[in-house]
Parts: structure tokens; C-alpha cells; sequence
């Protein structure tokens, strides 16, 4: 008789081994602990922390919104507004010069025309490129102290000069920050 078997000539079944590795010897050992809880406190962690740098950049938006806007409500009332027709009467005035021969009240009135000038430039150029701003930042800084200064002893005609020609390379810094622009946006 013929069986499959016997055709492909497949060994009969034998009996199952008694554990030739040795297996059953080994100590019963509990599975480690899941990692999923782990898995899940770091993510719901990392939501916190993503949810409080976002909290804490708007909070940092509306307060630099609400300095800005009280600083334009709080201006005092001598100061022009950054609008057009003080823009015109500024840019189209005389840069003048401080010389050795000013007055104090002419000082004054040169520097206040000045600081109008820088604030409206301010407005218009926005940010600067970094090598820019060192030098921005340097003169600001020169004409804090200077005001420090002018604080102590107003009528001091030399730290009034000094402020004028401090004033008046801030003005060129944004002068020529805004011909560097121009010039961009004539050649496109």
C-alpha cells in the first residue's frame, strides 16, 4: 500500500524530547513592567511645559503691547506724532551743526529738533541688521550717560555740544540705514 507517506518518504512522528535544553530547570521569572506609563508621563509633561512657554510668550506679547501703548498715551504733549505732516517739516529741515560759538538755548533747541528726527527715523526703519544696531546701541547708551550728566549740571554748554553731535550720528546711522533701503527697493 501506498500512503503519501511513503511516496515522499517522510519519518514517521517520533516522541516529543524531555526538554534537552533544559529549560524547565530555570527559575520562574516575572515580566518587567510596562513602559507605556512612562511613555505617557513624558508626553503629558512635555504638553505642560509647551503649554506654559506659550502661556508665557503671550503674556509677553500683551505686556509689550500695553508698554507701547501706554507709552503713546502717556507722551507728553510737547512731542510731535509720528505722522505725516511733522515727518515732512522734519526731514525737510536744515540739519544744523553745533559749533564752538552756540548758545545754550540754541544747544537745546538743535537737540530737541535732534530727538524728533531720531524718533521719526525710529518709526520708519523698524529693525536693524545686527552691525547696525551695535553702533545704534553704543550711542544711545553715550547719550544716556549724557543725560546723566546734563541732569547734574544743565547748563553746561559742553555736555549739551556733546549731546548734539551724539544726536547727530544717531540721525546719520538711521539716515543711511534708510538710503541702504531705498537704494534695495529702487533696484528691484
Amino acid at each position: 500500500m501506498t500512503t503519501p507517506a511513503n511516496i515522499y518518504r517522510i519519518p514517521p512522528p517520533q516522541a516529543p524530547q524531555e526538554d534537552p535544553l533544559n529549560l524547565r530547570s530555570l527559575p520562574l521569572v516575572d515580566p518587567p513592567e510596562d513602559g507605556w506609563p512612562a511613555v505617557e508621563a513624558a508626553l503629558i509633561q512635555q504638553k505642560q511645559r509647551r503649554s506654559r512657554i506659550r502661556t508665557a510668550g503671550f503674556a509677553l506679547a500683551a505686556t509689550v503691547v500695553l508698554a507701547l501703548a501706554a507709552g503713546l498715551y502717556l507722551r507728553p504733549a510737547g512731542e510731535p506724532a509720528a505722522s505725516g505732516a511733522p515727518e515732512l517739516a522734519v526731514r525737510t529741515a536744515p540739519q544744523q551743526e553745533s559749533g564752538p560759538g552756540d548758545t545754550l538755548d540754541s544747544l537745546i533747541a538743535i537737540s530737541q529738533q535732534l530727538e524728533g528726527r531720531v524718533r521719526l527715523y525710529r518709526s520708519e526703519v523698524g529693525g536693524m541688521p545686527s552691525n547696525d544696531l551695535v553702533y545704534q546701541v553704543e550711542l544711545e547708551d553715550l547719550i544716556a550717560q549724557v543725560d546723566g550728566e546734563l541732569m547734574m549740571n544743565p547748563d553746561s554748554v559742553g555736555l549739551w555740544n556733546q549731546r548734539v553731535v551724539l544726536l547727530t550720528d544717531l540721525s546719520r546711522l538711521y539716515e543711511n540705514r534708510l538710503r541702504r533701503d531705498y537704494r534695495q527697493m529702487a533696484s528691484l
